[in-house]
């Protein structure tokens, strides 16, 4: 992914805050063979104590692929808030048109 400059994103399953993905922290954090699919964790928004899965684009303004492929996990995504950047803004109509709801694959 870092070779190739995916863009990466996470969603907080909790709150809906979608931030930036850092790959070279990516990298350092899990090493570089490593896969962000069916991978979360701990949301970064401050009082928020739910769990963010990974989101990806292959280009910059290109189509967003949430990377869940487990059933289990997958399912819980509709129950997801909208995402939303900074200060409670929606994502932009462009990025949220392209987030794959979980029945769109």
């Amino acid at each position: 992914m870092q070779k190739l400059q995916i863009q990466v994103r996470t969603q907080c399953r909790r709150c809906g805050a979608l931030m930036r993905g850092d790959l070279d922290e990516l990298v350092a954090r899990y090493g570089g063979n490593a896969s962000l699919i069916d991978r979360q964790e701990r949301c970064r928004m401050v009082a928020c104590d739910g769990a963010t899965f990974y989101l990806a684009a292959r280009r910059y303004g290109g189509p967003w692929r949430i990377l869940v492929d487990d059933a289990a996990l997958r399912d819980g995504l509709s129950l997801c808030p909208p995402a939303h950047l900074a200060h409670g803004r929606p994502a932009p109509v462009a990025n949220a048109a392209d987030l794959p709801s979980p029945q769109r694959r």
